[in-house]
């Protein structure tokens, strides 16, 4: 089955499996067919110069139903496969496409509001309500699909640390709910014992933290929650974002099948000022980027790093609460032969209202993070050049600047 070749509007194709077929073209979103009786649908749109691209939709529909057999409960990103940046992060397509089962694209579409949806960006707000449906899972597939490398299961330890929406939190260990072979640990960065409670009722797996005073920064957090586990490989993880389904799985068997020390993927980006849904790419090879220049060429949430490496490296310093992440990866670069990027996307991440890379003190651009990052940027020149030690530059682990406690939930 071959689509026309006109993506300036939305491609809705619905089926039975093993049977009817059925193609719906819209311009204004009307949903007439949304009491027919299908048991998949997927949605196709893309933007120009994207929009000649042929997808082989027999292809593509069986191995979506490959995905459903597994399970049901999942929501489907669709965008197309293309080369990862060589040495800087890439802001590249808005995303559109989507495929998820009938049944649960019925339910999403009849919680949106008609006007919204119709004027909006469709995925975006049809993911901004998951979590409030039987949808448990998310994942990203990049066309042509190819072969998905089958993964061993690998134990792993994540951790969290929370400050801000608490919905945000409760979408993540909703979607972290299911996955296998991973010790979750959490530290929540304000006061909130009794939503803690609460939630640990609904998820008694997941290990606790209050720390105080408030806030004590996610750095902290994160070295501390570190501390808690044994695993070989430590992830990380915002509470604000969504791991897709097969992150733990995928790039923690890539690290080992590939001897990888720190490794990182793709992001989604959510941008909630925009409300639109984006493809972020990074270069596969960081040291390489980096070789080239102080680049952003990994997101530190998005990674997961072996736990000796973690603790040889000097783990994270904990003298601010934001951008230590950058100076981890440039001190990285000098101690490890290879940081990598899996060429997947794994990572969901809500640029949204409140967080530390949006808010005027602590933004991306404003005046005290400029200035950090070019005194890390310096030093990292300095040390490459061979004219100034690493255990001599700035690039070194800072403890904290004042006394906090832990309490376990």
């Amino acid at each position: 089955m071959r689509l026309i070749n006109d993506y300036t509007h939305y491609h809705f194709i619905a089926w039975k499996k093993k049977g009817l077929v059925m193609h719906y073209e819209m311009m204004f979103l009307s949903f007439e067919f949304l009491d027919q009786d299908f048991d998949y649908i997927i949605c196709l749109k893309f933007d120009p110069p994207l929009d000649i691209f042929q997808p082989d939709m027999d292809e593509l529909r069986k191995s979506l139903e490959a995905i459903y057999e597994q399970q049901l409960h999942t929501f489907i990103l669709l965008t197309q496969r293309k080369a990862a940046p060589q040495y800087q992060v890439s802001m590249d397509e808005y995303i559109y496409s989507f495929s998820c089962t009938f049944v649960h694209f019925r339910e999403l579409i009849r919680r949106q509001n008609s006007g919204i949806i119709r004027k909006g960006n469709l995925l975006f707000e049809l993911l901004d309500t998951l979590g409030n449906t039987a949808i448990n899972r998310v994942l990203v597939r990049q066309l042509p699909t190819g072969i998905t490398e089958v993964s061993s299961s690998n134990h792993c330890d994540v951790v969290i640390p929370h400050r801000g929406n608490l919905a945000y939190l409760k979408d993540l260990l909703k979607f972290l709910a299911d996955t296998e072979n991973i010790n979750v640990y959490l530290g929540a960065d304000q006061p909130m014992f009794k939503e803690l409670m609460t939630i640990k009722n609904q998820y008694p797996y997941i290990s606790y933290y209050a720390f105080s005073p408030n806030p004590v920064g996610p750095y902290i957090i994160r070295n501390w929650l570190a501390d808690q586990g044994d695993a070989d490989i430590l992830f990380f993880q915002d509470s604000d974002d969504i791991s897709c389904a097969d992150r733990f799985e995928r790039l923690s068997t890539y690290m080992n099948n590939h001897s990888i020390p720190l490794c990182g993927s793709h992001e989604i980006k959510m941008d909630y000022f925009k409300r639109t849904v984006q493809a972020v790419r990074y270069p596969k090879d960081v040291v390489s980027a980096l070789k080239n220049g102080p680049a952003h060429a990994l997101l530190h949430p998005s990674s997961a790093v072996a736990r000796g490496i973690f603790y040889a490296c000097q783990k994270l310093s904990e003298d601010r609460i934001f951008a230590n992440d950058t100076k981890f990866l440039y001190y990285c670069y000098f101690k490890l032969d290879t940081i990598q990027n899996i060429d997947e996307f794994l990572y969901i991440r809500r640029s949204h209202p409140g967080s530390l890379t949006t808010s005027a003190t602590t933004s991306i651009g404003s005046a005290v993070r400029t200035a950090l990052i070019n005194s890390w940027v310096t030093d990292f020149t300095l040390v490459k050049r061979g004219v100034l030690k690493l255990e001599e530059s700035c690039l070194n682990y800072c403890g904290p600047k004042r006394k906090f406690n832990v309490k376990k939930i």
